[in-house]
């Protein structure tokens, strides 16, 4: 019988001028989960001309400045990003990714929308993106997800319980108003899978309603809402398939992943492989 490892939450310091970005969300879900930190840096020609070598020392300097009582390490990696962020979960048990997002980032930058999603896009495991530091932990404390007709929405329920459960904080739930009877057919399947789920783990969570969308997409709405109530961080997942109209206007991670309102987004990838916490 082989022996279980431990599972890791990965800061991903794409730039070193947007460390603290990451590492003050990396190392509240690593408190959080109860699960060790890893700073990782990805060596990708296209982004950098550093070596490992390089990277490693500035990793190195940075783990000095860390407090923590998990296992804290580091890693520098040679190779391409988003080969890369997908094997995490085989190749270091990496549960989360914490990253970093800049709106006004060169087109070039690992850092720029285009590239953070693209580099993202076979990721299989939850990753989180922010554009600021996490400066009150108490924002932390009210977490927003979207119920829709989509069977991804379950995926969203189970990353958003871990909050209630580890962190104490309060699940805020938004329903859109479907009109078509097939959708809200599905979507009722949702809403009851939701209950019965959170009822078994005695997770806390408050229900709403979006009578009438002013967005196209559903976590643009969210996203206002969660700007007037402090809610701190809202779990969406990415698009699975492109219909027509979003090839002309953009899918709605292209819409979400800088917001005004700077909110933090945790993004599950829709896959059958998507990994999941050892709790």
């Amino acid at each position: 019988m082989s022996e279980k490892k431990d599972q890791y939450i990965a800061a991903y310091i794409a730039d070193y001028t947007h460390s603290e970005v990451v590492l003050s969300y990396a190392l509240f879900i690593a408190n959080m989960l109860r699960k060790g930190l890893i700073l990782l840096r990805i060596v990708d020609p296209k982004h950098t001309s550093e070596t490992t070598s390089e990277a490693e020392k500035h990793l190195q300097e940075l783990r000095t400045k860390i407090h923590l009582d998990n296992n804290v390490t580091y890693c520098a990696i040679k190779g391409n990003t988003k080969d890369i962020l997908s094997a995490l979960p085989v190749a270091l048990n990496v549960v989360t990714v914490i990253g970093a997002v800049d709106k006004n980032a060169h087109r070039k930058s690992p850092l720029s929308r285009k590239n953070v999603l693209r580099n993202f896009a076979e990721c299989k495991t939850a990753f989180l993106l922010a554009q600021e530091p996490l400066k009150n932990t108490d924002m932390l404390q009210n977490i927003a997800f979207s119920i829709d007709f989509k069977k991804e929405s379950k995926d969203k329920f189970l990353w958003a319980s871990y909050f209630s459960r580890f962190n104490n904080s309060l699940l805020h739930a938004f329903s859109p108003k479907y009109e078509d009877e097939f959708l809200r057919a599905k979507w009722y399947d949702n809403t009851k899978f939701l209950d019965k789920m959170f009822a078994s783990l005695n997770v806390k969570y408050e229900k709403h309603s979006i009578a009438k969308q002013q967005s196209q997409y559903l976590d643009i709405d969210v996203l206002q809402y969660a700007s007037t109530k402090n809610i701190g961080l809202l779990v969406s997942t990415t698009t699975k398939e492109r219909d027509v109209m979003e090839y002309f206007i953009g899918v709605q991670e292209d819409k979400t992943i800088i917001n005004e309102y700077k909110i933090p987004i945790l993004y599950l990838n829709p896959r059958e492989d998507l990994y999941v916490l050892c709790d």
